[in-house]
């Protein structure tokens, strides 16, 4: 059975690649496809990349959420724009500050050009069929590729329904969708030009190890100068929770000199549930670290002012999607 020419949530769940990773790059693959293919080369990457995040913040973290994919699929282009602006609504309630850093993933959505919005809903359902929302939402469903250089115990652990008892949020951060997405939109000439490199899942999942070799208590915070668009902090938080402990005890500072970089990490601390102790900057962490920490704390107040003032951040006449991770829904 099909509902707008997908399968039901359920058996989507089911046809996804059984490895969290495959599935992450399959889905990075997809959108730069398509954008590549009728956007033109990298151009407009905060709109392609933007238009993912706002689907994945859309997506229920569990699986017996709401199945969004079938209402997604219909939509036109400005009628997806209008999703796209609820979703970022839903987030400015729940973290204003956090959105505030994720602008340039958003920002476009104020006042978008035909040319903008062109083809974007194409885009979306390419998105959806490719399950993203899957991905954002499913369970914990770990195979010996995703058990990165474990010890029979541990992969006897994680087979035994460790990982699904500490966490719902496996799939979702067994790499990071998003920087693989912009990594791919940009050329090795101009990752030369910024010495930028995006380290790999599974270099970053054993540096997560490490960071656990040494005691760490809750309310540490876990700082990461040149943080890219994260990917250090998914790998600590996986670590965090194979060995039962919660994200959210401990504070996290993800600071990038790239802007995207920096909105990309606003996002993804939601999508790794990192929990509301995060602050995310964008600027040089090294040589002035005073003048990024008072511009951050500026930033924060200022925004959660406005927030207060306009609890709407775009206009939309569509309603916003519910966060499984409030107590109860955005009004």
């Amino acid at each position: 059975m099909t509902l707008y020419g997908i399968p039901p949530a359920g058996m989507r769940r089911a046809m996804a690649p059984e490895s969290g990773r495959d599935h992450a790059h399959a889905i990075a693959d997809t959108a730069h496809a398509w954008w590549t293919s009728n956007r033109g080369g990298s151009s407009d990457r905060a709109i392609a990349v933007g238009t993912l995040a706002g689907l994945a913040l859309s997506a229920p973290s569990r699986p017996d959420g709401p199945d969004y994919g079938p209402l997604l699929l219909p939509l036109n282009d400005e009628q997806l724009i209008d999703a796209l602006r609820a979703s970022w609504n839903s987030f400015w309630t729940y973290d204003p500050d956090l959105t505030e850093a994720a602008r340039p993933l958003h920002d476009w959505l104020s006042h978008p050009t035909e040319t903008d919005i062109h083809g974007l809903s194409d885009y979306a359902r390419t998105l959806v069929r490719a399950g993203l929302l899957e991905y954002c939402s499913d369970t914990a469903r770990a195979e010996s590729d995703d058990i990165h250089g474990l010890s029979d115990y541990a992969r006897t652990l994680v087979r035994a329904g460790l990982l699904e008892y500490c966490s719902d949020t496996a799939r979702a951060e067994s790499d990071d969708i998003l920087g693989l997405l912009i990594t791919r939109m940009r050329s090795y000439s101009e990752r030369q030009s910024t010495g930028e490199f995006f380290t790999p899942a599974v270099a970053a999942d054993h540096m997560g190890d490490i960071l656990f070799s040494t005691d760490r208590r809750p309310g540490d915070l876990f700082l990461e100068a040149a943080a890219g668009t994260g990917t250090m902090a998914r790998a600590a938080a996986a670590t965090m929770r194979f060995f039962g402990t919660d994200p959210v005890v401990y504070r996290w500072w993800l600071n990038d000199l790239d802007p995207l970089n920096a909105a990309c990490c606003a996002v993804n601390a939601q999508l790794w549930r990192l929990g509301q102790h995060v602050t995310v900057s964008c600027g040089d962490a090294l040589n002035d670290p005073r003048l990024l920490e008072e511009a951050v704390r500026e930033r924060a107040e200022r925004a959660t002012a406005e927030q207060q003032a306009r609890p709407v951040l775009y206009p939309t006449r569509t309603r916003p999607p519910f966060w499984p991770w409030q107590s109860v829904p955005p009004s």
